[in-house]
């Protein structure tokens, strides 16, 4: 079969040259983790728990966003967390009237987790892991994409594609998929396909290209800080560093919110306690433990 001039390989160079252009956006428009500033002690913002672990963590769903905000809700009287055994594991959450300030819906999402698994308004943090993953996806996926809604209101973070970069992207995809089914019509025409099949196999040849293509820009790539954020970043690293240095931190069980307050809830969020000592995940696995 003889190619006409630069037909043979069109597909395979216009999705490289696209597929670079995707890759230098994303490299330049990666969240980085700045460096501590100095070290503190006391709470640097007004930034949720959640928020803070996802920004330490460069936008990244993480376990301790969860639990921090489930011990923020504990310091803040909407939970109380008590002993029950030697395993934190053991230890039980009790519905409370909290302090009176608004939730946000992440946090409503966690208490209404608990109501709905408790018996005479408590539960055990074991009780709180999900039967599948199906629906332990489902849950977190909500929890964390409205933290990330919501540090994107306090203008911490933004999505990593910009409006205008996502709009070149997507407009430029059209490129490799027009040339996909002018490829596909003119093999089909060599090897006298009749015409609704070319009109066929032409059309999805160049829907899958681009649709292939779109799910790439709509990856779901975590956000990149916003220089307000990298600045929130470095103060909440520096209390990190000083947290990692406290005594017996590291070694708080759940119900030691009590005394700790919400600095053992920052704690949590900037991944000071131990893994073994941090709440019961609210995934599957938790009831393993």
């Amino acid at each position: 079969m003889d190619w006409p001039p630069f037909l043979e390989f069109s597909v395979p160079v216009a999705l490289a040259v696209w597929v670079a252009a995707v890759a230098v956006s994303l490299w330049r428009s990666r969240p980085r983790l700045p460096e501590p500033g100095p070290t503190r002690s006391d709470l640097p913002g007004q930034e949720p728990p959640a928020v803070v672990s996802l920004m330490v963590n460069r936008w990244r769903s993480d376990e301790d966003a969860i639990d921090s905000t489930l011990l923020d809700l504990a310091a803040r009287g909407f939970l109380e967390l008590r002993e029950t055994g030697d395993a934190p594991a053991q230890t039980t959450a009790r519905l409370r009237k909290g302090d009176g300030r608004s939730l946000t819906p992440y946090e409503q999402q966690i208490l209404d987790r608990v109501h709905r698994l408790s018996v005479n308004g408590e539960t055990t943090l074991t009780r709180l892991a999900f039967d599948s993953w199906t629906e332990a996806r489902s849950w977190r996926r909500t929890f964390y994409q409205a933290v990330v809604e919501e540090a994107r209101t306090r203008g911490l973070c933004r999505p990593r594609l910009s409006s205008t970069t996502r709009r070149a992207l997507l407009l430029s995809a059209i490129v490799p998929a027009v040339l996909m089914f002018v490829t596909w019509w003119w093999v089909d025409s060599e090897l006298s396909a009749k015409v609704p099949d070319q009109v066929t196999g032409a059309i999805i040849g160049a829907a899958a290209v681009y649709l292939a293509q779109y799910f790439v820009v709509d990856f779901g790539w975590a956000d990149q800080t916003t220089p307000e954020g990298v600045a929130a970043t470095e103060s909440w690293l520096a209390l990190r560093e000083h947290l990692s240095t406290v005594e017996g931190v590291a070694d708080l069980a759940p119900a030691d919110i009590a005394s700790w307050g919400r600095d053992m809830a920052y704690a949590s969020a900037l991944g000071v306690l131990s893994a073994d000592e941090a709440l019961v995940r609210l995934t599957p696995g938790a009831r393993s433990r």
